[in-house]
């Protein structure tokens, strides 16, 4: 049965990929799961400011996950699960790749967001001779110090929530959320989603972003399906 849904923000719970626009629509459906009794939570490369914004306005409940795994927040607690961001390498980072920074990268302390968000070989080897964590959201490129990764903050907020992985479903677009993935019971990819996310998916949704969060959830209450 499942008890939490974890659910990527950008792509996701919005109108589309490459739209800031909340679906309203998919709002809706995550207050009648927790009216249900399940508890949702945010897990995003979002700065935990924004985050925790959202969170507050959308009446959720489950807890966040911010900065591609490295913040977690729930209950009263905000923990950093990653190490800070050595601000050497990150400039080293910036100026070899030409990259520019994310307007959230002032309120972040350990995963750092920079456009376009291209991740090519140069960096991967960069970051793999520096021991240093780098991926793209699609919407930026992220780098942080090792171990980071949404995989990381999700392993802590279920411990926090003490429930079971079989009692956990993740809703995500994007190759950062396979690490959720890996974490979770129940993977989700939205109609729109990478293709390999949805190669690693045991649900792949009719309808994309945000319709697709209504599907999954209107499924699980209306249908019992998955529980």
């Amino acid at each position: 049965m499942i008890k939490l849904i974890l659910t990527d923000l950008d792509g996701t719970l919005t109108e589309d990929r490459g739209v800031y626009k909340v679906d309203l629509e998919a709002i809706e459906a995550i207050r009648r799961a927790q009216e249900a009794g399940i508890k949702v939570a945010l897990v995003s490369g979002n700065s935990y400011p924004v985050l925790r914004g959202l969170y507050n306005y959308l009446g959720l409940n489950g807890g966040l996950v911010a900065e591609n795994g490295c913040v977690v927040f729930y209950g009263k607690e905000r923990l950093e699960v990653c190490k800070r961001m050595d601000r050497e390498i990150l400039e080293e980072f910036r100026q070899r790749f030409k990259l520019k920074d994310s307007w959230q990268n002032e309120f972040r302390c350990c995963d750092f967001g920079f456009t376009p968000a291209v991740l090519n070989e140069e960096m991967l080897k960069w970051a793999e001779d520096r021991g240093v964590y780098v991926n793209s959201s699609g919407y930026a490129v992220h780098v942080a110090m090792k171990p980071a990764g949404k995989g990381v903050g999700v392993r802590k907020l279920i411990e926090l929530h003490g429930v079971r992985r079989d009692e956990v479903a993740a809703l995500g677009d994007s190759m950062t959320d396979l690490e959720m993935f890996q974490e979770v019971g129940l993977k989700v990819a939205v109609g729109n989603a990478d293709e390999k996310l949805k190669e690693n998916a045991d649900v792949v949704l009719n309808l994309k972003s945000g319709k697709g969060v209504k599907e999954f959830i209107s499924s699980l209450l209306d249908d019992g399906t998955w529980n």
